[in-house]
């Protein structure tokens, strides 16, 4: 059936009413004034077919009413003569079939559906008295069996679209399978892995191809693993098979193996799990139960060469013997321990039932018995033991009484209370690292799409400004949006790199006086467009005598992340207040909004990292969950403390933060300030007159940072040269020295470290002493200092500042002497 884009038709659609005065109407007019009636007499037809497979009304009718609207359009044009005849949707028809098979439905059922339409278009003539020529009813008759055609035919197995869809269905499923699959030869190389293969591993699939995966195996492992090829290459499959498995950073994960072979072909279908984790529980629980067992061991070699306490009852019950070691152990005499003496001993809540089990075994069922009771020692401690009895009888079976032994188990009774700890600790560190799991799983989904949404932005916005059509407004608001989202994503991989710096330790402080008046005021006119493009009233009350020693721009980043984290979770109307007052050695930072709140159940872990309250896809708010870890680690790193407080949700958040004030007097207002570096260049200055006439080599794999940096560096009054590898740069560069070079890093083959090393090689007279700039987006403090020690005079990090890159650029044109590297 057709699924064009139906119109709603009706007598108004086109002005078009049956013929007055008791005409009969056309055939046309039926299907457009009747649709509706024979939409609901198919469907009360077609209903009962379709009772098993519980389908909506939506599904059953799929796209009828639009084929009967393209029916009626069909036989308009066929009234109105000439070639003007609708096209057939043929891809409509074929997807309805398609959707009835995924229905469930089968090719007959649906040419039921189809003659069943005829059947009441037919009957709806014929109620209607309607007079039309014969060559309408062959047509309309025709289009309804060409339309089925097409449906049943997706029904045929051997389609070519099914087999091309079945294929890329396959393939969907190998790539995004949570295993690891993969198809080996018999030869022992991989010929295909999944893209959780590669993940697992950490190597990538050329590397995986480039050898035989027997390298990979441990070498413990790899004798067994050629013997399951070996049977897998004779047809026998593997159920499960374990190894160990090299990844690319040296360890080993262990890998559980199930696969078939097909001999015929040379090849080997596998699937795989990582099973390390698994393992190394299962190794910790082996130990911890060997230990439980040397320790069991113990116990019972020691109380096998130990005097045992033992006694002995007449056929009345009365315990006519006990032996030393019962003695010694209770301190009781002979003559309060014989007889039922002993009772006196048993803890007083033990003491009932040990009387009853016993005096009943000895005086009605004579059949063996055990009994744990807790047994008073010579020092008042009581201590478990066990007391076995078993019945004596003579050599005529008449019942003599009872021999029994009591061993003191007070070191097993400890055991069984360990082994029951440990196995509740590992209980909840396997629910600890099951949670782990889960953040970091919904960390990574966060991350993607954080990232993609500004990019979405960014690549969207391009291609309309690549059609030419965009009006000059439009076109401003283009590169408006392009650049807040590279910026957004530039701030999320900046809060992914201080988060790294944090976990590593290598978060640095340049602690100096810091005015906290001068930090809100920057933090609040970074915060304020957005606040008032959300309707959010920023209200700030600051102490100005609040002086604190630490890092400006930390500090500035700490009340930056709590500003902006109210206005985000805050509506429109509501309004966060900030307040900085002095309490007694301490500054008080308080942010407090009218937003949505925190629950209770997430206070405690509000400045976790990669935790968030809402991390589901529909979620209101972007963001990783990092900016309230960075927050409390600055903080504390200053000495002080963050703490949130909220009554629950809707009823709004309010952080504190407290530090140290500064015992360093504040500056006297009549003395000069010490000189600022200057702010960031504006508009004006984007092309220093220091670069006209400038030769830059500009050496980048990427055609489009390249032509970027070209078009930039032009603009500017340089003349530029490019290479696109490292050894075409050191070409150009013997062949036309220039004055200035600005080289990535990250290229393939020779990186820039390669690269600038074999210019320093040449002598200055070939432009071995040209100053360079690495332009990298490898932005971490080791990275910068990695690449000033290879040679390069700069480090600017990616995204590149236009304004900074010319500014360092003019610096070492023509007036930085190299020195030679040695």
């Amino acid at each position: 059936m057709s699924s064009s884009d139906p119109q709603e038709r009706g007598p108004s659609s086109e002005g078009r009413t049956p013929a007055e005065g008791g005409g009969s109407l056309s055939l046309v007019d039926l299907l457009e004034f009747d649709r509706d009636a024979i939409v609901e007499d198919w469907l009360s037809r077609v209903a009962p077919l379709f009772a098993n497979l519980r389908l909506t009304r939506e599904q059953i009718l799929d796209a009828l009413p639009a084929f009967i609207d393209e029916l009626r359009d069909t036989l308009e044009a066929e009234e109105a003569g000439g070639d003007r005849r609708p096209p057939h949707h043929r891809k409509a028809s074929e997807a309805h079939g398609r959707q009835r098979q995924r229905l469930g439905f089968s090719a007959a059922l649906v040419a039921r559906e189809y003659g069943l339409l005829r059947d009441c278009l037919l009957e709806r003539i014929e109620q209607e008295d309607i007079h039309f020529p014969l060559s309408q009813l062959r047509l309309l008759s025709l289009r309804i069996d060409t339309a089925m055609r097409e449906a049943v035919s997706q029904f045929e197995l051997d389609s070519p679209e099914r087999k091309s869809e079945e294929a890329e269905e396959r393939e969907r499923f190998f790539q995004l399978s949570p295993d690891m699959f993969c198809i080996a030869g018999i030869d022992a190389y991989f010929k295909r892995v999944n893209a959780y293969f590669v993940q697992v591993l950490g190597w990538s699939e050329p590397e995986l191809y480039r050898f035989p995966f027997l390298d990979l195996v441990h070498p413990d492992d790899r004798e067994a693993t050629r013997r399951e090829v070996s049977k897998l290459s004779q047809g026998i499959p593997t159920l499960r098979f374990e190894n160990r498995f090299r990844c690319k950073d040296g360890r080993y994960k262990w890998l559980a193996w199930a696969a078939r072979s097909v001999p015929a072909q040379g090849l080997i279908y596998a699937a795989a799990r990582d099973i390390t984790e698994q393992k190394v529980a299962a190794q910790e629980r082996e130990r911890l139960l060997e230990a439980l067992r040397d320790s069991e061991a113990r116990f019972r070699n020691m109380a096998d060469h130990a005097p045992v306490m033992l006694w002995v009852t007449d056929v009345d019950g009365v315990t006519t013997y006990m032996n030393r070691g019962w003695y010694a152990f209770t301190g009781q005499t002979e003559a309060q321990g014989l007889g039922l003496g002993w009772l006196d001993a048993i803890h007083p809540d033990d003491l009932e039932r040990t009387r009853n089990i016993f005096l009943s075994a000895n005086l009605a069922h004579h059949r063996s018995f055990r009994l744990d009771y807790r047994l008073r020692g010579t020092d008042g401690v009581y201590r478990w033991a066990v007391d076995t009895g078993s019945p004596r009888f003579d050599t005529e079976g008449r019942f003599l009484g009872y021999i029994g032994s009591i061993i003191d188990i007070s070191d097993r009774k400890q055991a069984e209370v360990d082994r029951e700890a440990l196995l509740a600790r590992e209980s909840a560190a396997r629910k600890e690292a099951e949670e782990a799991n889960q953040l970091k799983d919904e960390f990574l989904a966060t991350v993607s799409h954080e990232l993609r949404t500004p990019l979405t932005a960014i690549l969207g916005w391009v291609q309309l400004l690549r059609t030419g059509h965009l009006p000059e407004s439009r076109r401003e608001r283009a590169l408006e949006t392009m650049e807040r989202n590279a910026r957004a994503q530039g701030q999320l991989i900046e809060d992914l790199l201080d988060v790294s710096r944090i976990m590593s330790g290598k978060l640095k402080l340049d602690v100096e006086p810091v005015d906290l008046s001068t930090v809100v005021q920057q933090a609040l006119d970074s915060v304020r467009p957005a606040a008032d493009a959300r309707g959010v009233q920023v209200q700030a009350t600051v102490d100005s005598s609040s002086s604190v020693m630490g890092d400006l721009q930390r500090l500035q980043q700490v009340v930056w992340n709590l500003l902006s984290n109210a206005v985000k979770f805050t509506p429109r109307g509501g309004h966060v207040r900030l307040l900085v007052e002095r309490r007694d050695s301490l500054v008080e930072l308080t942010v407090q909004d009218t937003g949505q709140g925190i629950p209770a159940a997430f206070l405690p872990h509000v400045f976790e990292r990669f935790r968030q309250a809402d991390s589901g896809t529909t979620r209101k708010t972007g963001g990783l969950g990092l900016g309230l870890s960075i927050v409390r680690h600055i903080v504390e790193m200053h000495g002080g403390t963050v703490a949130v407080a909220s009554e629950g949700e809707g009823r709004g958040a309010t952080f504190t933060v407290r530090l140290p004030l500064s015992i360093m007097q504040r500056r006297d207002p009549l003395m000069v300030p010490s000189p600022r570096p200057p702010s960031a260049p504006g508009p004006e200055s984007v092309r220093p007159a220091e670069l006209n006439g400038v030769r830059v080599l500009v050496v980048d794999d990427e055609e489009d940072a390249r032509e970027l940096l070209r078009t930039l560096l032009e603009d500017s009054g340089a003349h530029v040269l490019t290479a696109g590898s490292a050894a075409e740069g050191l070409q150009v560069l013997q062949e036309e020295p220039p004055d200035v070079l600005v080289s990535d890093i990250g290229m393939p083959g020779t990186d820039g470290y390669g690269f600038i090393e074999r210019v320093r090689a040449l002598p200055a007279d070939r432009g071995g002493r040209t100053p360079a700039v690495a332009i990298t987006a490898y932005a971490r403090s080791e990275d910068r200092t990695r690449v000033l020690r290879a040679g390069f005079q700069s480090h600017v990090p990616k995204p590149v500042e236009p304004v900074e890159l010319l500014a360092v650029l003019a610096s070492l044109a023509g007036c930085f002497e190299v020195p030679l590297k040695s």
